[in-house]
């Protein structure tokens, strides 16, 4: 009936659970920590999570506010010990859905997992209606007002409906993951699984197993049989993320599956059939890889069905301002508690004339310090002033920077937000500033700021910032 997750340290209590909810029909998973748990979350779908409060290592409520951000209408239900009913009753207001006390009531557990259950139902056709009316909350995370921007959501729209292989092609912290999701989320296969591995991070020896499964003994450390990742997704999609950095001899066995629909487990001889829409990505020309014999062409021809190019964000300026502002929005809703921060003109000017290598990665990294660094209300543009020239050109000093990267609007409004400030408040944020710039570098931090490297550990110093185990560097 539907696809339960069981999160709870304690074993006996897992087995309860599972047996309650096994006889309401549903099918149940079960981890014993909440890593475990976005594991099994990231391996397949998932309408609701029953969790205890209290885990070892991460907490429920940890746990759950790690899966909201990529499942954030997951219906979960925590569980409490007698006494915590008032964390329980933040945790609500947090994004639970319900709470139970222990000892859990087993006539309430069935009840409130239903409630949960229904409202995931409800979910799932809110978002066919959506996309039936051209909407979608996987293409509203895709953020941007930009030509190149709608031309990518055009493009994820008109191959979602088909079953064809996409490769996502684009720069680190573009946002390809982001355009897979929206593949599934408006594909047929939406309610089913959607499983997302990185063939990047999985050791070399290790990533046939995690694709395609292993049988008991087929290799040292195999005790047991093990599904992989091609049957975790059955019936749904598959997300090879960075698959450029797949050994050769593994392209090999990926398309054989691709060719023959059948996959067979590491050390076994049965096929297996396997019904899978398989979407990769890449931050690599895999056309040059395939020029210099490092991928496969025949696979290459495999995956490039359909290609989606995600734009990076230094040909889209137009789009920073947006992004910028929905990252602290982000952040204002973590601490609503708190005074709600914004970003100042002067602020949005330095960020849009910054070239981005890192792209939206970068840019949402940098939103957060400067949110974090920020003591008022409005967010200002003196932290970026060192950063206004282009990040891929040679570091220029800081007041160059301020005077000719930047325009004259730029330079003014920079300086205005100094205006009041006390001239050694003034040069503290400036050394912080180019501290940050040059990644910690003093030496490099120095000749940017034209100082001697004495003269900035004389000043670390004054201002008490100096790193601890740097003061001998000072005095010599």
């Amino acid at each position: 009936m539907a696809n339960l997750l069981v999160i709870d340290d304690n074993a006996a209590n897992r087995e309860t659970y599972a047996d309650i909810l096994h006889g309401e029909g549903h099918t149940v998973l079960s981890a014993a920590s909440g890593e475990e748990g976005l594991a099994k979350l990231g391996a397949a779908a998932v309408d609701a999570v029953l969790c205890d409060l209290v885990l070892p290592g991460l907490d429920g409520l940890g746990t759950m506010e790690l899966a909201h951000e990529k499942q954030p209408n997951l219906p979960w239900v925590l569980i409490t010990g007698h006494g915590s009913e008032d964390t329980a009753v933040a945790a609500i207001k947090q994004g639970a859905f319900n709470y139970l006390t222990k000892p859990v009531d087993l006539g309430r557990l069935k009840a409130t997992v239903e409630s949960a259950v229904r409202l995931a139902q409800a979910n799932r056709e809110n978002r066919a209606l959506r996309r039936e009316l051209g909407y979608d909350e996987a293409l509203d995370r895709i953020i941007g007002t930009s030509a190149a921007i709608r031309q990518v959501k055009q493009m994820i729209r008109q191959v979602a409906t088909t079953d064809a292989t996409v490769l996502v092609e684009g720069e680190s912290g573009t946002g390809k993951e982001l355009v897979a999701d929206a593949v599934h989320a408006l594909s047929r296969r939406s309610g089913r699984p959607y499983v997302k591995i990185n063939c990047g991070a999985i050791p070399r020896d290790l990533i046939e197993s995690e694709l395609f499964g292993h049988e008991r003994g087929s290799f040292t450390g195999a005790v047991a049989q093990k599904k992989g990742k091609f049957e975790f997704a059955d019936t749904g999609t598959l997300f090879l993320d960075e698959i450029g950095e797949m050994p050769l001899d593994s392209q090999v066995k990926l398309l054989r599956v691709l060719q023959d629909g059948a996959l067979t487990r590491v050390g076994g001889n049965q096929p297996i059939a396997t019904d899978v829409r398989l979407v990769c990505a890449t931050n690599r020309n895999l056309k040059n890889e395939v020029l210099h014999n490092r991928f496969r062409m025949d696979l290459y021809f495999r995956l490039n069905v359909v290609s989606i190019a995600v734009p990076p964000l230094r040909t889209r300026r137009e789009d920073i301002p947006l992004l910028a502002r929905t990252f602290v929005d982000r952040l204002n809703r973590k601490q609503p508690n708190q005074p709600q921060k914004e970003l100042s003109d002067a602020a949005l000017m330095a960020l849009r004339r910054m070239d981005w290598p890192g792209n939206i990665r970068e840019l949402e990294n940098t939103v957060q310090r400067l949110y974090v660094l920020s003591a008022g209300r409005v967010i200002g543009g003196d932290g970026l002033a060192n950063g206004i020239a282009t990040a891929d050109s040679d570091p220029q000093p800081v007041g160059d920077a301020i005077t000719t990267s930047a325009g004259p609007a730029d330079a003014e409004a920079a300086i205005r937000l100094l205006i009041g400030l006390p001239m050694d408040e003034v040069e503290k944020r400036l050394i912080v500033a180019t501290l940050a710039h040059c990644g910690g570098n003093k030496s490099k931090a120095a000749r940017q700021l034209q100082i001697g490297l004495k003269t900035l550990y004389r000043k670390l110093e004054a201002y008490g910032m100096m790193p601890a185990g740097d003061e001998a560097a000072a005095s010599g």
